[in-house]
């Protein structure tokens, strides 16, 4: 009898302890720190939906000067949101001029200058910024490319003064554009405008309207950290190849795919992608805004291009065209990874095209940042450096230097480091401690 009775009260200790144990394990709550783990998708580089011209052909920074008040700005919405109020603008008359006498543009009746300036990284047809402005003239438009846009805005009607790299041309193209009612529209988006600030490099920048702008003091600017993907290298060959199949031969570094009519190479240290139209000669005897608008054609017919992507250069000479992609309105460069799209027209076809096969499809929660220096520091530096010529220095600009993350891991996590870049003697360069690298 006791045993019977010795069992049943262990019994019941057991399901009571076995209760109890339950309880703790699903009331449990464990104390970690607050950890964001959140990924933020962001568009892919080269990945995704056709996107229109006027999306890639645009200015990378706008400049307001009225007297001594200098600001500016790098923001899409802004830059490009401006250029959205113009379309169906009459172009009454464009003059070109082997000088630059005729950059002129009026003064307000207190004595005060008051314009625009919109700046390109390069030389862009004038033909394909009356395009994508949606101007209409009754002439034929002159073959003519430019980097800078002067807009003045203290006469009744707005005057364009486009600018040449050179500094030594300029056309002129009246509008019947009201300037008031382009000066409202760019007042909708002053919040977007900081203090901007011009340096001079050599006798061409010595004006207000020829110097070179940019953020007066940026201080702390944002790194940024992301997913990186490999885009499938198999895809893009049957893309291009279409029908013709290929061999595959292996140099370290660099696979060789090639095909009767087609070769391609792929750089798997880099992600680098080259592809060439072996049917096809380098030569044409286009126009760079019918070239241009061929390459663009084609990367969009290929899903080639994103909404992030800018046409960064021209090259006439080569039938170049250069799309550069951009993060938060900053142009990328490495010296690491390939970043570019390029694309070189033939006769009749794509010559060669050139690209990276990795994208970005997410980004990390960073609280990281760099301090940029003055920009009137950064020139004086330059001035200083008894290897640089100060008189090359065309542009500076701040850009981000895209790079493997040190701390790399098998997630391959690409990150964006902000840095003064500088356009010296036509190559861009990194301002580095003094120096260009």
């Amino acid at each position: 009898m006791y045993r019977e009775t010795a069992k049943s009260i262990i019994l019941f200790l057991l399901v009571i302890s076995s209760a109890v144990l339950t309880y703790m394990v699903w009331s449990y709550q464990p104390e970690f720190s607050q950890v964001d783990t959140s990924l933020d998708s962001t568009s892919n580089i080269g990945q995704g939906e056709p996107v229109p011209f006027n999306s890639v052909m645009r200015a990378y920074q706008l400049i307001w000067v009225d007297g001594d008040n200098v600001r500016g700005t790098i923001e899409e919405n802004a830059v490009v949101g401006v250029r959205e109020f113009l379309d169906g603008t009459e172009i009454e008359g464009i003059d070109v001029y082997n000088n630059m006498d005729r950059l002129d543009p009026a003064v307000k009746e207190n004595g005060d200058e008051e314009f625009l300036i919109v700046d390109y990284p390069s030389e862009m047809p004038s033909k394909s910024l009356f395009q994508v402005l949606g101007f209409t003239y009754e002439g034929t438009l002159p073959d003519y490319s430019f980097d800078r846009i002067v807009v003045d805005i203290a006469s009744p009607q707005v005057t364009f003064y486009l600018l040449n790299e050179s500094l030594d041309r300029v056309a002129v193209a009246q509008t019947d554009i009201d300037s008031a009612y382009l000066l409202s529209i760019v007042d909708e988006y002053e919040t977007s405008f900081e203090a901007y600030t011009p340096v001079i490099t050599n006798q061409q920048t010595s004006n207000n309207k020829t110097a070179i702008y940019g953020p007066e003091d940026p201080g702390e600017v944002s790194i940024e950290n992301f997913l990186s993907t490999q885009i499938s290298i198999d895809t893009v060959n049957s893309l291009l190849f279409m029908e013709d199949e290929a061999s595959v031969s292996q140099n370290e570094d660099v696979y060789v795919y090639e095909g009767e009519n087609n070769l391609a190479t792929y750089n798997t240290e880099t992600y680098n992608y080259v592809y060439t139209n072996l049917d096809e000669s380098q030569t044409s005897d286009r126009n760079p805004h019918q070239t241009i608008q061929r390459s663009f054609d084609f990367l969009n017919s290929h899903i080639g291009l994103s909404q992030d992507h800018m046409l960064f250069d021209y090259d006439e000479e080569g039938s170049e065209s250069t799309y550069r992609y951009t993060l938060n309105g900053y142009a990328v460069f490495s010296d690491e990874i390939s970043h570019t799209i390029t694309t070189k027209y033939g006769s009749n076809a794509l010559f060669e095209y050139e690209r990276p096969l990795l994208y970005i499809n997410a980004q990390i929660p960073s609280e990281e940042s760099k301090t940029l220096t003055r920009l009137e520091d950064v020139r004086y530096q330059i001035a200083l450096n008894e290897e640089i010529d100060l008189q090359k220095v065309s542009k500076i600009t701040i850009g981000y230097d895209m790079r493997f993350s040190d701390s790399q891991t098998e997630l391959n996590v690409v990150e964006f480091v902000p840095e003064w870049y500088v356009k010296y003697d036509g190559e861009w360069l990194r301002f580095n401690e003094g120096g260009l690298e």
